[in-house]
């Protein structure tokens, strides 16, 4: 089989070409933890689609096995999740949940609405900070620096020399290193990052508003039927729960807060979500849980982000 390699500049959506000859309909690379992955293995237990599943660690998790040489055939941004198709990758997990509802019509909402919300809930572009404004997903992206601070703690340092050298990202990579050296001390009052994040939560809530007034007679987000949206703001409303901040952000939206009782009910939210918490992420979370209350630097940032989000 003839193989071409990927563009990065045209990795989003379905792509014309073959990366691998599995004899699966659907293969998905995806990891326990990233936040798009989730995204996708929801959709997929939605739709009841069977598919091959292909867990890749990246180095928050374990290692760096999205900068194997085999993986970055695959995915030469070294991102996951990655959809196969028959063989043929589709990349971005908004486009990828809009992809598998658009062939299974009638099962998930996929309408104007739903696209819509969907990639407002999505983290979008290589850089967050700049669709903070556009996209939940990016600000929910910003968020997270302090679990990831939390779980590369536990990653030996010598792992980090092999991912900046590897990654095609710098910029992602020279944060990550930044995380691993610093720590906590990255939130120190007035740091480029705590103004970063601060910023982040500000455009956050103005979502949540928006959702919340969206959501004023709605049980789903296009109505009565479950959609692509859906899906995503599950996840964001997961992770921001992982983040300890998520009851304060709901306190005063009480449509939202509702909402996402519903999400939590749904099948596809305990066996893609909860059930696919792994080690690390856990100890993780119970990291970040312990260095709230013992890191002055870290306390006096949450201490910060609860005074923005707090109900008047």
């Amino acid at each position: 089989m003839k193989k071409k390699n990927p563009n990065k500049k045209t990795l989003i959506g379905k792509q014309d070409f073959k990366v691998s000859d599995f004899d699966h309909e659907w293969t998905l690379f995806h990891n326990d933890f990233s936040l798009c992955s989730r995204k996708v293995r929801v959709c997929l237990a939605e739709l009841k689609i069977e598919y091959h599943s292909s867990h890749i660690h990246l180095i928050e998790t374990k290692d760096c096995e999205n900068l194997s040489k085999s993986f970055l055939k695959i995915n030469p941004n070294a991102t996951v999740p990655v959809l196969l198709h028959n063989n043929y990758p589709i990349y971005e997990s908004h486009k990828q949940i809009e992809y598998i509802s658009n062939l299974y019509s009638g099962g998930l909402s996929g309408s104007e609405v739903a696209s819509k919300w969907n990639e407002k809930g999505s983290l979008v572009g290589d850089d967050p900070v700049k669709g903070m404004e556009n996209y939940a997903g990016n600000c929910v992206s910003l968020l997270t620096q302090p679990l990831f601070v939390a779980m590369l703690s536990k990653i030996s340092f010598f792992k980090f020399i092999k991912y900046f050298i590897k990654h095609p990202s710098k910029f992602r990579a020279f944060n990550f290193i930044l995380f691993k050296l610093i720590g906590n001390s990255l939130f120190k009052k007035n740091s480029i990052n705590q103004r970063i994040a601060m910023k982040a939560l500000r455009h956050l809530r103005i979502h949540l508003d928006d959702l919340n007034a969206h959501m004023s007679s709605k049980k789903w987000i296009d109505g009565n039927q479950f959609s692509i949206a859906d899906i995503t703001w599950m996840v964001l409303f997961h992770r921001l729960n992982e983040l300890q901040i998520l009851r304060l952000l709901l306190a005063d939206r009480e449509k939202v807060n509702s909402y996402y009782k519903r999400l939590k009910e749904r099948d596809s939210f305990k066996n893609c979500i909860i059930n696919f918490s792994d080690e690390s992420t856990l100890l993780g979370i119970e990291k970040l849980k312990s260095d709230i209350k013992t890191s002055k630097n870290l306390s006096l940032f949450y201490q910060l982000m609860h005074e923005e989000i707090k109900p008047a």
